[in-house]
């Protein structure tokens, strides 16, 4: 039972993360909204029993990109533009094109007949061998992926010093 609330909890992490991603006008709390939304999505990683892909979801994607969209922001030079009207048929039009897709995907699902697999042997990746493999077998797309990081952010910081500089 308390398993349940708390799925459902994380569920609704997520989905009013995404609503408030998807319609706040300011930048700032569309973010937060993003962020609220990874958070649940953790949460529910650590409820499947991965805490290691919970921790990572927390550390790189709320950890790193959240922030770094948020210093993005706070670099860019701030422009008055005045935002636009949501008129009334649009919106509509909208809601019904996206409930006549859900609905459409609950009918297909609701009418295929899906096979049952028996779950497969757990293979436990326990932390240790994971990064065992992350330093030996994976060594070069790990080293790799680091040093594209470190270029963008280096690209990041040259952008924005010139945009400072003129």
């Amino acid at each position: 039972m308390l398993e349940q609330v708390a799925v459902g909890g994380f569920v609704v992490l997520v989905l009013a993360g995404g609503v408030m991603a998807a319609w706040m006008r300011h930048i700032l709390y569309a973010i937060i909204g993003l962020g609220i939304s990874l958070f649940g999505l953790a949460g529910l990683f650590l409820n499947l029993g991965s805490p290691f892909v919970a921790s990572m979801q927390i550390l790189i994607y709320i950890g790193g990109i959240v922030v770094a969209i948020i210093f993005a922001m706070m670099l860019s030079i701030a422009m008055t533009v005045q935002p636009l009207e949501r008129n009334r048929p649009k919106v509509w039009f909208a809601g019904l094109c996206a409930a006549t897709f859900f609905g459409g995907v609950a009918w297909l699902l609701e009418r295929t007949e899906f096979e049952v697999i028996p779950p497969a042997a757990a293979q436990s990746w326990e932390l240790a061998q994971l990064g065992h493999a992350l330093l030996n077998r994976y060594n070069l797309v790990f080293e790799t992926l680091s040093l594209v990081l470190l270029l963008a952010i280096i690209g990041a910081i040259l952008i924005a010093r010139q945009e400072r500089t003129s």
